[in-house]
């Protein structure tokens, strides 16, 4: 398991700047085509991990494997389901906001820079290799969201209290402030 920190040639788009995208996209300036081969070509300028996930494993067994001082009893396999199956390794990156964020605009960004939502078992994995990484800060899986019964969506979260290492469950549809990073996976 190694970690590479790889720099940028461009800085991370603000919110105003991604409403202006959707904006020219909206109106045919700027294609999903243009704008993907720009993106490849571009380096990110956040640090990245690559992270071994076996998708045998239940998301049980794999909040088992994290040690986390406390977890959410609600972060299992029945309100995370993920039907993949083997193993392989990913390219996880830790993205940064500078501001207050929507989880819309978090979404655009993470997409703006090439990037993919991690599945629940990747960014579970991520707690299991690299179990530090959240005593520097909260890190929000943004997977397919579980929507509870009263209609709040909610995704896992890798957090610290102290110096405890916490799972919990994050408000989807809420504001990240900046202290948040976001797990995102590199697209094929």
């Amino acid at each position: 398991m190694s970690k590479s920190c790889v720099t940028s040639r461009a800085s991370e788009p603000t919110s105003a700047q991604l409403k202006e995208l959707f904006a020219q996209i909206e109106v045919g300036r700027v294609t999903k085509e243009r704008l993907q081969e720009f993106l490849r070509d571009q380096d990110l300028a956040f640090p990245s991990y690559i992270v071994s996930v076996n998708y045998d494993l239940m998301v049980e067994q794999l909040v088992e494997a994290g040690k986390y001082d406390g977890a959410n009893d609600n972060i299992t396999g029945q309100h995370f389901p993920l039907n993949k199956r083997g193993k392989e390794q990913v390219e996880i990156f830790l993205m940064p906001i500078r501001e207050t964020l929507d989880t819309k605009i978090v979404i655009a960004n993470i997409i703006a820079f090439n990037l993919g939502r991690p599945n629940v078992k990747q960014g579970l994995s991520l707690g299991v290799h690299y179990p530090d990484l959240q005593l520097e800060g909260p890190i929000a899986i943004l997977c397919e969201p579980w929507r509870r019964p009263h209609g709040f969506v909610f995704v896992p979260c890798l957090y610290r209290d102290g110096g405890h290492r916490d799972l919990y469950l994050g408000w989807f549809e809420g504001d990240w402030d900046p202290d948040w990073r976001f797990a995102a996976v590199r697209r094929a």
